[in-house]
């Protein structure tokens, strides 16, 4: 019996229907086994990162203190209203700048100790995981983990401010007087090493680094190098009395010239017969030189390497460089001589002052500190430096003995400008001539001036250089860098008096 024809329709239509519906149903199926199974982990995790972000918390970076706690680099914390981030401060503008340094945009410490102790000032960053909105808002997720920023541990350096700002502002006055291209000064505890006071005029502002010639940024105490001029003789007179090849008294000859393998090495005149003790006072250079034949090439080099000469100090902070002192095999056939007054070799201001320091510390040669302790957050003590002995350059009967002809020069010799009434100076001059960089050849018209001493002689607490660069005129040691030396350790000694922060000797006022 045949259907009627309604009924074949509706029975096609209910198959039709049936199928789609089988069809549609699988689709879903498989729709949502691809998103609940095959894509569940992404989809989770798009999900999660559109409701929930992590944050990072950052860290403050660690300060900066002179030893006396006033801070020299800090950080300042950010201001909301200004949409501002935390920004890196220095409170006293430009003083030690050079041993301080700069940061970065991005915070991180590009040179004096903010880039030495990079990993000690920056600290750990946190983090938490907080709730966002489809406008972006966040709060907090009860529960949610929560890593707390570490902040950057404490430099306490060695350094001290008053001392330092006397030091900026007798070399800022040196410079305008002389008309040099810069001086720079160091002045350090010769019993531990401690740097009290370093730095470089011109300078710059830290918080403003860029607004600075570069030349004016780098820290010439420990990257400059230069002919050490007279302030060398205290290698060859050293020498001489530790083998015993002279005495204070021995009587040397000096002559208006003295004739060398390809020129001639000259004095200011002839000084006939001197004394070892004469030959620095007087800073004679053919007696000087003569002495040094007897000392041989082997042994002077094997002196000037032991006070520090052509390798690195190791204080610390970036790019200092070791300086030049060849090896004998390397000289020619008048080096002995012209190293022995301080030609040939070059040095930095930090090596002077490290290797006169070993003379006023019995012989002993100590590894200059500029970084006292490091301490956490929370003020604990985290790591301390400790003076450090480097070796025994020559014996305590040695040593006396430098430090009075050193005295001697002070007070009847070269370097009469640099002494102080009522307290024993030591020290020595020098007077180099820079080479022209075009012809080779040594610039009559450009000098190197310097001076190098401690005090008190009988008791010495501290030590100090002074390294001006192209005075005007011939610019004597004795004349610009000795005066220069006296009013920054008065200045010093003035102003520090009372103070707990330094072991330093009194100067009196009623001289």
């Amino acid at each position: 019996m045949r259907r009627s024809q309604p009924t074949a329709r509706f029975e096609r239509r209910l198959v039709v229907g049936a199928l789609a519906t089988f069809i549609l149903g699988g689709l879903v199926v498989a729709r949502l086994m691809q998103v609940q199974v095959v894509q569940a982990e992404s989809l989770s995790a798009e999900a999660k990162s559109q409701q929930q972000r992590t944050q990072e918390l950052a860290a403050a970076r660690g300060a900066i203190l002179a030893r006396g706690g006033e801070p020299l680099g800090m950080t300042v914390p950010s201001d909301p209203r200004g949409g501002r981030g935390a920004e890196r401060a220095y409170p006293r503008g430009c003083l030690a700048a050079h041993i301080i340094g700069f940061c970065g945009a991005d915070g991180r410490g590009l040179e004096g100790v903010e880039l030495a102790f990079e990993q000690h000032l920056k600290g750990r960053s946190g983090s938490r995981v907080v709730a966002a909105n489809a406008r972006g808002d966040l709060s907090t997720m009860p529960g949610s983990r929560l890593r707390a920023a570490e902040d950057g541990a404490t430099l306490i350096l060695t350094i001290d401010a008053t001392a330092q700002s006397v030091l900026e502002r007798e070399l800022k006055e040196c410079v305008e007087k002389s008309g040099a291209i810069s001086a720079t000064a160091i002045l350090m505890d010769p019993r531990t090493g401690d740097v009290y006071a370093m730095g470089t005029y011109p300078n710059y502002d830290p918080g403003a680094p860029s607004a600075s010639r570069v030349e004016f940024r780098r820290n010439r105490a420990i990257t400059d190098v230069n002919e050490p001029g007279s302030t060398f003789k205290i290698v060859t007179a050293a020498v001489c009395l530790e083998r015993g090849i002279a005495t204070p008294g021995t009587l040397v000859e000096s002559s208006k010239e003295l004739g060398l393998q390809g020129g001639r090495l000259r004095d200011k005149e002839d000084y006939g017969w001197v004394t070892l003790e004469e030959t620095l006072t007087l800073s004679v250079n053919t007696a000087t030189a003569r002495l040094a034949r007897q000392v041989g090439a082997e042994s002077l080099y094997q002196y000037a390497r032991a006070f520090g000469f052509g390798c690195v100090t190791g204080i610390d902070l970036p790019g200092e460089v070791s300086g030049i002192l060849r090896r004998p095999a390397n000289w020619s056939g008048r080096s002995l001589e012209t190293i022995s007054i301080g030609q040939e070799v070059a040095v930095t201001p930090i090596q002077l002052a490290s290797a006169y320091a070993a003379v006023a510390n019995d012989g002993v040669l100590m590894r200059p500190r500029l970084v006292k302790e490091i301490r956490d957050s929370s003020g604990k003590i985290v790591r301390s430096f400790r003076a450090t002995r480097i070796r025994r350059v020559v014996s305590s009967k040695t040593a006396a003995t430098l430090t009075e002809i050193l005295a001697a020069v002070v007070e009847d010799g070269t370097g009469r400008e640099a002494r102080i009434p009522g307290l024993g100076v030591a020290g020595k001059t020098g007077t180099a001539q820079r080479v022209d960089p075009e012809t080779g050849r040594y610039d009559s018209r450009r000098h190197v001036a310097s001076f190098v001493g401690f005090l008190p002689a009988r008791d010495p607490k501290l030590v100090g250089v002074v390294v001006v660069d192209r005075p005007q005129g011939v610019g004597y040691g004795g004349q610009v860098a000795a005066p220069c030396f006296r009013r920054i350790v008065e200045g010093t000694l003035l102003t520090s008096r009372g103070s707990s922060n330094l072991d330093l000797p009194s100067i009196r006022t009623d001289l």
